[in-house]
Protein backbone atom coordinates (compact mmCIF):
# COMPACT_ATOMS: atom_id res chain seq x y z
CA UNK A 1 0.00 0.00 0.00
CA UNK A 2 2.32 2.75 0.92
CA UNK A 3 4.69 1.90 -2.66
CA UNK A 4 1.63 1.89 -4.08
CA UNK A 5 0.79 5.76 -2.61
CA UNK A 6 4.30 7.07 -3.28
CA UNK A 7 4.35 5.52 -7.23
CA UNK A 8 0.68 7.17 -7.28
CA UNK A 9 2.21 10.58 -5.92
CA UNK A 10 0.55 11.05 -3.01
CA UNK A 11 2.25 13.35 -0.20
CA UNK A 12 -0.03 11.68 3.06
CA UNK A 13 -1.54 8.64 3.44
CA UNK A 14 -3.28 7.28 6.09
CA UNK A 15 -3.66 4.02 7.26
CA UNK A 16 -7.58 2.52 8.34
CA UNK A 17 -8.14 -0.95 9.08
CA UNK A 18 -11.21 -1.89 10.27
CA UNK A 19 -11.00 -1.88 14.15
CA UNK A 20 -11.38 -5.44 16.08
CA UNK A 21 -15.11 -6.59 16.98
CA UNK A 22 -15.70 -8.44 19.82
CA UNK A 23 -17.51 -11.32 17.55
CA UNK A 24 -16.97 -13.58 14.70
CA UNK A 25 -16.53 -11.69 11.33
CA UNK A 26 -14.54 -11.54 8.04
CA UNK A 27 -13.96 -7.71 7.54
CA UNK A 28 -12.10 -6.56 10.43
CA UNK A 29 -8.64 -6.84 12.40
CA UNK A 30 -8.51 -9.64 14.79
CA UNK A 31 -7.81 -8.69 18.09
CA UNK A 32 -4.93 -10.69 18.03
CA UNK A 33 -3.67 -8.68 15.15
CA UNK A 34 -4.12 -5.60 16.76
CA UNK A 35 -0.32 -5.15 18.01
CA UNK A 36 1.27 -6.03 15.00
CA UNK A 37 -0.94 -3.29 12.97
CA UNK A 38 0.46 -0.46 14.98
CA UNK A 39 4.33 -1.59 15.37
CA UNK A 40 3.73 -2.50 11.38
CA UNK A 41 2.29 1.08 10.33
CA UNK A 42 4.68 2.88 13.14
CA UNK A 43 7.76 0.93 11.12
CA UNK A 44 6.10 1.92 7.91
CA UNK A 45 6.36 5.81 9.00
CA UNK A 46 9.51 5.63 9.70
CA UNK A 47 11.07 3.53 6.59
CA UNK A 48 9.72 6.09 4.13
CA UNK A 49 10.00 9.26 5.98
CA UNK A 50 11.71 11.06 2.91
CA UNK A 51 9.38 10.03 0.77
CA UNK A 52 5.27 10.09 2.58
CA UNK A 53 4.18 11.12 5.88
CA UNK A 54 1.94 8.11 7.53
CA UNK A 55 -0.31 7.93 9.45
CA UNK A 56 -2.04 5.81 11.47
CA UNK A 57 -5.85 5.69 11.80
CA UNK A 58 -8.44 2.22 12.51
CA UNK A 59 -12.55 2.51 10.95
CA UNK A 60 -14.44 2.20 14.02
CA UNK A 61 -17.85 -0.13 13.58
CA UNK A 62 -20.71 1.76 16.06
CA UNK A 63 -22.50 -1.10 17.02
CA UNK A 64 -25.40 -0.25 19.42
CA UNK A 65 -24.69 -2.11 23.14
CA UNK A 66 -21.44 -3.88 21.70
CA UNK A 67 -18.80 -1.09 20.38
CA UNK A 68 -19.31 2.38 22.03
CA UNK A 69 -16.13 3.07 23.30
CA UNK A 70 -14.03 4.20 20.08
CA UNK A 71 -12.48 7.22 21.96
CA UNK A 72 -11.01 5.47 24.81
CA UNK A 73 -9.95 2.64 22.43
CA UNK A 74 -8.48 5.01 19.78
CA UNK A 75 -6.54 7.07 22.94
CA UNK A 76 -5.02 3.85 24.40
CA UNK A 77 -3.96 3.07 20.51
CA UNK A 78 -1.95 6.33 20.15
CA UNK A 79 -4.08 6.80 17.06
CA UNK A 80 -3.35 10.00 15.03
CA UNK A 81 -6.92 10.38 14.53
CA UNK A 82 -10.39 7.92 14.01
CA UNK A 83 -13.60 6.97 11.43
CA UNK A 84 -16.48 5.96 12.89
CA UNK A 85 -18.78 4.51 10.56
CA UNK A 86 -21.90 2.14 10.77
CA UNK A 87 -22.29 -1.35 9.00
CA UNK A 88 -24.57 -3.01 11.56
CA UNK A 89 -27.41 -1.63 12.51
CA UNK A 90 -29.12 -2.33 15.74
CA UNK A 91 -31.75 -1.46 18.22
CA UNK A 92 -30.87 -1.00 21.83
CA UNK A 93 -31.83 -4.01 23.81
CA UNK A 94 -32.04 -6.48 20.81
CA UNK A 95 -30.02 -9.26 19.50
CA UNK A 96 -30.01 -9.04 15.93
CA UNK A 97 -28.46 -6.56 13.82
CA UNK A 98 -28.77 -5.57 9.83
CA UNK A 99 -25.67 -5.69 8.20
CA UNK A 100 -25.64 -2.55 5.54
CA UNK A 101 -22.23 -3.31 4.19
CA UNK A 102 -20.49 -5.98 2.07
CA UNK A 103 -20.65 -7.00 -1.89
CA UNK A 104 -24.59 -8.66 -1.52
CA UNK A 105 -27.31 -7.27 -1.81
CA UNK A 106 -29.22 -10.38 -0.71
CA UNK A 107 -27.50 -9.77 2.84
CA UNK A 108 -28.66 -6.75 2.95
CA UNK A 109 -32.13 -7.70 1.77
CA UNK A 110 -32.31 -11.15 4.49
CA UNK A 111 -30.66 -8.58 6.84
CA UNK A 112 -33.76 -5.91 6.98
CA UNK A 113 -36.15 -8.99 6.59
CA UNK A 114 -35.18 -10.76 9.87
CA UNK A 115 -34.01 -7.66 12.11
CA UNK A 116 -36.98 -5.05 10.83
CA UNK A 117 -39.37 -6.96 9.08
CA UNK A 118 -38.56 -5.87 5.88
CA UNK A 119 -40.03 -2.26 7.45
CA UNK A 120 -37.28 -0.36 5.00
CA UNK A 121 -38.11 2.96 7.23
CA UNK A 122 -37.60 1.31 10.33
CA UNK A 123 -34.06 0.14 9.85
CA UNK A 124 -33.22 3.33 8.06
CA UNK A 125 -34.61 5.57 10.97
CA UNK A 126 -32.21 3.12 13.22
CA UNK A 127 -29.21 3.74 11.31
CA UNK A 128 -29.34 7.20 11.33
CA UNK A 129 -30.22 7.26 14.57
CA UNK A 130 -27.45 5.26 15.81
CA UNK A 131 -24.98 7.06 13.58
CA UNK A 132 -26.06 10.38 15.36
CA UNK A 133 -25.69 8.36 18.29
CA UNK A 134 -22.04 7.96 17.54
CA UNK A 135 -21.19 11.43 16.52
CA UNK A 136 -22.73 12.07 20.26
CA UNK A 137 -20.78 9.15 22.48
CA UNK A 138 -17.81 8.33 20.94
CA UNK A 139 -16.63 11.71 18.63
CA UNK A 140 -15.12 10.48 15.82
CA UNK A 141 -12.55 12.80 13.99
CA UNK A 142 -14.31 11.77 10.64
CA UNK A 143 -17.75 10.09 9.88
CA UNK A 144 -17.39 7.09 6.85
CA UNK A 145 -19.76 6.97 4.13
CA UNK A 146 -22.84 8.51 6.68
CA UNK A 147 -25.28 7.49 3.67
CA UNK A 148 -24.19 3.91 2.81
CA UNK A 149 -27.41 2.63 3.82
CA UNK A 150 -28.88 3.39 0.26
CA UNK A 151 -25.97 1.25 -1.25
CA UNK A 152 -27.83 -2.44 -1.86
CA UNK A 153 -31.11 -0.53 -1.85
CA UNK A 154 -31.00 0.71 -5.69
CA UNK A 155 -34.05 2.96 -4.98
CA UNK A 156 -36.42 -0.78 -4.15
CA UNK A 157 -37.62 -0.16 -0.88
CA UNK A 158 -37.18 3.62 -0.13
CA UNK A 159 -36.39 6.51 -2.29
CA UNK A 160 -33.54 9.07 -1.16
CA UNK A 161 -35.87 11.84 -2.65
CA UNK A 162 -38.61 10.64 0.17
CA UNK A 163 -39.38 13.74 2.70
CA UNK A 164 -39.15 11.79 5.34
CA UNK A 165 -35.49 10.01 4.42
CA UNK A 166 -34.21 14.09 3.41
CA UNK A 167 -35.39 15.00 7.27
CA UNK A 168 -33.25 12.30 8.70
CA UNK A 169 -29.99 12.72 6.49
CA UNK A 170 -30.31 16.61 7.37
CA UNK A 171 -31.13 16.22 11.12
CA UNK A 172 -27.34 14.03 10.88
CA UNK A 173 -25.42 16.45 9.21
CA UNK A 174 -26.82 18.92 12.14
CA UNK A 175 -25.42 17.05 14.57
CA UNK A 176 -22.06 16.58 12.20
CA UNK A 177 -21.93 20.34 12.54
CA UNK A 178 -22.36 20.36 15.59
CA UNK A 179 -19.63 17.99 16.66
CA UNK A 180 -17.36 19.98 14.04
CA UNK A 181 -17.20 16.51 12.69
CA UNK A 182 -15.24 15.97 9.31
CA UNK A 183 -17.22 14.17 6.56
CA UNK A 184 -15.79 11.86 4.54
CA UNK A 185 -16.41 11.89 0.29
CA UNK A 186 -16.16 7.97 0.02
CA UNK A 187 -15.47 6.66 -3.83
CA UNK A 188 -15.47 3.24 -3.19
CA UNK A 189 -19.30 2.68 -4.19
CA UNK A 190 -18.88 4.43 -7.48
CA UNK A 191 -15.61 2.31 -8.17
CA UNK A 192 -16.87 -0.82 -7.14
CA UNK A 193 -20.04 -0.52 -8.92
CA UNK A 194 -22.01 -0.68 -6.42
CA UNK A 195 -23.41 2.88 -6.04
CA UNK A 196 -24.25 5.62 -8.76
CA UNK A 197 -22.93 8.13 -6.32
CA UNK A 198 -20.54 8.74 -3.62
CA UNK A 199 -20.91 8.85 -0.41
CA UNK A 200 -22.66 10.65 0.75
CA UNK A 201 -24.21 11.48 -2.41
CA UNK A 202 -24.26 14.71 -4.16
CA UNK A 203 -27.37 16.47 -2.82
CA UNK A 204 -25.75 16.08 0.57
CA UNK A 205 -22.35 17.23 -0.41
CA UNK A 206 -23.76 20.34 -1.77
CA UNK A 207 -26.24 20.61 1.61
CA UNK A 208 -22.79 20.36 3.50
CA UNK A 209 -21.22 22.88 1.65
CA UNK A 210 -24.42 25.19 2.43
CA UNK A 211 -23.59 24.38 6.14
CA UNK A 212 -19.96 25.25 6.38
CA UNK A 213 -19.12 21.05 7.27
CA UNK A 214 -15.63 20.14 6.49
CA UNK A 215 -14.97 17.54 3.75
CA UNK A 216 -12.32 14.94 3.40
CA UNK A 217 -11.90 12.59 0.42
CA UNK A 218 -11.04 8.61 1.02
CA UNK A 219 -10.84 5.65 -1.36
CA UNK A 220 -11.83 3.50 1.46
CA UNK A 221 -8.90 1.26 -0.33
CA UNK A 222 -8.56 -2.44 0.01
CA UNK A 223 -6.06 -3.44 -2.48
CA UNK A 224 -3.02 -1.63 -4.27
CA UNK A 225 -4.98 -0.39 -7.02
CA UNK A 226 -7.05 1.34 -5.38
CA UNK A 227 -5.01 4.05 -4.09
CA UNK A 228 -6.30 7.00 -5.49
CA UNK A 229 -9.47 5.74 -7.95
CA UNK A 230 -11.67 8.40 -8.38
CA UNK A 231 -9.83 10.85 -6.04
CA UNK A 232 -9.69 13.88 -8.67
CA UNK A 233 -13.39 13.47 -9.54
CA UNK A 234 -14.66 13.88 -5.57
CA UNK A 235 -12.34 16.94 -5.66
CA UNK A 236 -14.15 18.38 -8.62
CA UNK A 237 -17.30 17.47 -6.90
CA UNK A 238 -16.52 19.36 -3.78
CA UNK A 239 -15.50 22.64 -5.92
CA UNK A 240 -18.85 22.28 -8.19
CA UNK A 241 -20.79 21.83 -4.82
CA UNK A 242 -19.44 25.05 -3.68
CA UNK A 243 -16.86 23.52 -1.13
CA UNK A 244 -13.99 26.15 -1.20
CA UNK A 245 -11.73 23.75 1.04
CA UNK A 246 -10.84 20.14 1.57
CA UNK A 247 -9.46 18.85 4.90
CA UNK A 248 -6.29 16.44 4.96
CA UNK A 249 -4.00 14.85 8.09
CA UNK A 250 -0.68 15.85 7.96
CA UNK A 251 -0.17 15.87 12.13
CA UNK A 252 -2.97 17.97 12.80
CA UNK A 253 -6.16 18.58 9.94
CA UNK A 254 -5.61 21.32 7.88
CA UNK A 255 -7.60 22.84 5.13
CA UNK A 256 -6.50 22.72 1.72
CA UNK A 257 -7.96 25.58 -0.93
CA UNK A 258 -9.24 24.15 -3.72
Amino acid sequence: MVLAAIERGLYCFGFSAHAPVPFENNFALKIEDQEAYLQQTHALKEKYADKIRLFTSMEFDYITDITEDIRPRAEAMGLDYIIGSVHQVKERGKEESWFIDGGKQEVWDEGLARTFNSDARKGVEQFYLQSIEMLQKSTPDVIGHFDKIKMHNKERFFSQQDSWYKELVKTLLEEIKNQDCICEVNTRGLYKGRSDDFFPSMQWIKEAAQMGIRMTVSTDCHNVSEVDLLFDQAIEALKQSGHKYVWYFDGQWQAEKL
